[in-house]
């Protein structure tokens, strides 16, 4: 069976974010994959050290909770990457986890080259920032999973989303991600 990563970074606890990743697996399973929530704030996930061990090894010299997620992005058929944004950027706990992906990112030993039939939903949500402003954080996780290999992406922003029940209310919000599981169960 095709699995699914869902990878959810806020701090906040059956938020926004928890239950937009919920809508996702619940439709995810719907259409027949397999699907993993990987809720950063409760998991294990060292910063990256710089210690170069990945590039003559395979993997992280690491092997905690960020190490067993990347060996699983590298074979799942897709991925959700879900946080907030915090003064124009992902949360400190989702760069954490995306500098990790350096072990990733090798030419010396050949690189995973983007597949187009590995998707990537990107979801942000933030309080007042325009849509346009919050755009370059949904890039820079777009090319932090290109080295995983996701060949193809969209990217959905839900601005005015701060209260912790926004997105339960918001009726359109709630389309675009049912739009948005559609698309990544095609």
């Amino acid at each position: 069976m095709k699995k699914y990563i869902i990878i959810t970074g806020s701090p906040r606890k059956e938020g926004n974010s928890d239950k937009i990743a919920a809508q996702c697996e619940a439709q995810l399973k719907a259409a027949g994959f397999a699907t993993e929530v990987f809720r950063i704030e409760d998991k294990k996930v060292g910063s990256c050290q710089a210690c170069e061990y990945c590039k003559t090894h395979d993997g992280c010299v690491q092997k905690d909770d960020a190490s067993a997620v990347i060996e699983e992005l590298k074979n799942c058929a897709g991925a959700v990457f879900v946080a907030p944004i915090y003064f124009g950027s992902v949360p400190g706990t989702c760069k954490v986890l995306t500098d990790r992906f350096y072990s990733m990112f090798n030419p010396a030993k050949g690189m995973a080259a983007p597949d187009p039939a590995k998707k990537l939903g990107i979801v942000l949500t933030c309080g007042g920032s325009p849509e346009e402003a919050v755009r370059p954080a949904g890039e820079f996780i777009n090319t932090c999973f290109a080295l995983a290999g996701f060949g193809d992406h969209k990217t959905l922003v839900f601005p005015g989303e701060n209260p912790k029940d926004a997105f339960a209310g918001n009726e359109d919000y709630q389309k675009q991600i049912e739009e948005l599981g559609k698309w990544l169960a095609e």
